[in-house]
């Protein structure tokens, strides 16, 4: 007998179908898990979803904390931001743009997580940039662009210049000096994403912090090993629902369990 899905929950408010509670759901958990892990600025940076099956996107609402969302509160929007779902809270469009620019170029990737964790900002600042160094940080080998930084993204025209940056097999960006972004077709792997290259960021600066030159992974080995993660091989063959996602629900469950409300 399989184990049941435990975000099949019997709640689900009229006003949303079960695809858009589900997409709440799903985004909602990731943003208390941002929190979590202590990712957060104050009330900025983002993570949009996009709902299956539509042209409509899931975001935070401007001026919330991360613990404070949950599935009913996430704002309903169009690709261009406008709110479209009467919702009271608005949205932060300057930091939106970064969302918008890759929902439209990118429509592979639904789900796009947007932080300013110190780590990866320190190595967004570094020249030379990342450098996988671990085995879970393989998985971004020829998969991170980079972007210079501009200022604050108020300029239309460097959307354009975000997704030259991000490419067409890119799923994680890193900001020159600004910050990360990770992306994926579904929340829990934009997350994961993020979850990884937090840490090997982490690894990189402490590595380097020694003084020693860092060990490098030969890039045969890199390549194979990222193909393993890409196939779903190094997650026991779950390449769409990560299998950590069902342990992140429980630990939300039992810390807050108003984020499904």
């Amino acid at each position: 007998m399989s184990e049941p899905d435990p975000f099949r929950e019997p709640y689900n408010p009229p006003e949303f179908s079960a695809e858009e509670w589900q997409a709440r759901l799903d985004l909602a958990l990731c943003y208390r898990l941002v929190n979590y892990y202590g990712w957060t600025a104050q009330v900025y940076n983002h993570i949009s979803l996009r709902i299956p099956g539509t042209d409509h996107l899931l975001i935070n609402g401007f001026g919330f904390m991360y613990n404070e969302i949950k599935a009913s509160n996430l704002v309903k929007i169009d690709i261009d931001g406008n709110v479209i779902d009467g919702n009271p809270y608005p949205v932060n469009k300057a930091g939106y743009y970064i969302h918008s620019a890759i929902h439209q170029a990118r429509p592979d990737l639904h789900c796009v997580l947007h932080t300013h964790d110190i780590d990866c900002q320190a190595v967004a600042s570094i020249e030379g940039g990342f450098i996988p160094l671990t085995q879970e940080s393989c998985q971004f080998y020829e998969r991170v662009g980079y972007h210079e930084y501009e200022g604050i993204v108020l300029d239309p025209g460097e959307k354009k210049r975000l997704v030259a940056a991000l490419g067409n097999t890119n799923h994680t960006l890193l900001l020159h000096n600004h910050g990360v972004i990770t992306a994926g077709s579904t929340a829990v792997w934009a997350f994961d994403r993020m979850y990884q290259i937090v840490r090997a960021c982490q690894v990189q600066l402490r590595a380097m912090a020694t003084g020693k030159p860092v060990k490098r992974i030969p890039e045969a080995v890199m390549i194979s090993t990222r193909e393993q993660f890409e196939g779903g091989a190094a997650q026991g063959g779950a390449v769409v629902r990560h299998p950590a996602w069902p342990a992140y629900i429980r630990l939300m469950d039992s810390l807050a369990p108003d984020w499904r409300t």
